[in-house]
């Protein structure tokens, strides 16, 4: 049975924690996900084109195909476009961000709150800028 954060985290900060054994215990619970296999699965499970995604999340080609396959780390926003783009939903959404390596939506965050609700309702990438920008909040860089 895998362990809750909470419960790996009040393991890690006993004084008794052995880092090696740590590591060792719970290497199955690491997210080592490789990024090129998620993008292109979840590419291929959404079945749209790559240049439709490129042109809906406003992308140049390079950039795209640079972090789909791995060598650039997306920014949060970036993610959020792609997410937008493709259709995600806010859990297809949440992995791709925890994948490339950012931080996941947070409902008690003002401006991820309406990234959430965008995500959720399948707005475009310009319809969400607007609703950041209708409540005073950053649009998506």
């Amino acid at each position: 049975m895998s362990k809750t954060t909470t419960e790996l985290l009040k393991e890690l900060k006993r004084q008794s924690c052995s880092l090696p054994d740590y590591l060792s215990n719970h290497k199955d619970t690491f997210v080592n996900e490789d990024i090129k296999a998620f993008w292109e699965n979840i590419i291929e499970s959404k079945n749209y084109s790559k240049s439709n995604i490129i042109n809906k999340a406003d992308f140049s080609y390079c950039y795209f195909y640079e972090v789909i396959n791995g060598r650039k780390s997306p920014s949060k926003d970036k993610v959020v476009r792609l997410a937008l783009a493709m259709k995600m939903t806010v859990d297809e959404c949440q992995q791709a961000l925890k994948v490339s390596g950012r931080s996941a939506l947070h409902p008690k965050n003002r401006r991820d709150s309406i990234l959430i609700y965008a995500v959720e309702q399948q707005m475009t990438v310009i319809q969400c800028n607007n609703l950041l920008s209708d409540n005073g909040e950053d649009e998506l860089k």
